[in-house]
């Protein structure tokens, strides 16, 4: 059963999250999120799909997708993430120097486990490939 303090998903943030700049809308740096993730106990959950992001839940996701392996759902933690990406590209980490990932805060929610704890998250709305631009540092001869 879930817990009636179970804060539901949406676009008010505790004001502690609002004081770091993490609000609906708010584009932040993957690097920064995930720094403010740790540091401040609350999960984050990429979302590559807008729909999704938008006119979901992140408990109806995990719902729909239970059967589905992690990699492969159309959201993901960003630890694992992060954590695939440099397994799968060595220079991963030096590449968002290049070019950054910013991410679109979405929403804010808390899980209740089976636990009874209840588990701070943040859904963010990865780029799209077009949206991504890598500034030219080279100068024309």
């Amino acid at each position: 059963m879930e817990s009636p303090t179970v804060t539901p998903e949406g676009t008010t943030f505790p004001p502690e999250l609002e004081r770091l700049g993490v609000v609906a809308g708010a584009k932040i740096d993957i690097r920064d999120l995930d720094a403010m993730g740790r540091r401040h106990n609350f999960h984050v959950f990429l979302y590559f799909e807008e729909d999704l992001a938008r006119d979901s839940t992140l408990r109806e996701d995990l719902q729909e997708y239970d059967d589905v392996p992690d990699l492969e759902r159309p959201f993901v933690n960003l630890n694992a993430f992060l954590r695939y990406a440099a397994e799968q590209d060595p220079l991963f980490t030096r590449r968002l120097d290049e070019l950054p990932l910013v991410i679109e805060v979405v929403a804010y929610g808390e899980l209740g486990t089976e636990e009874g704890k209840l588990i701070p998250y943040v859904k963010g709305l990865m780029p799209f490939l077009d949206e991504l631009t890598l500034e030219d540092v080279q100068t024309a001869s």
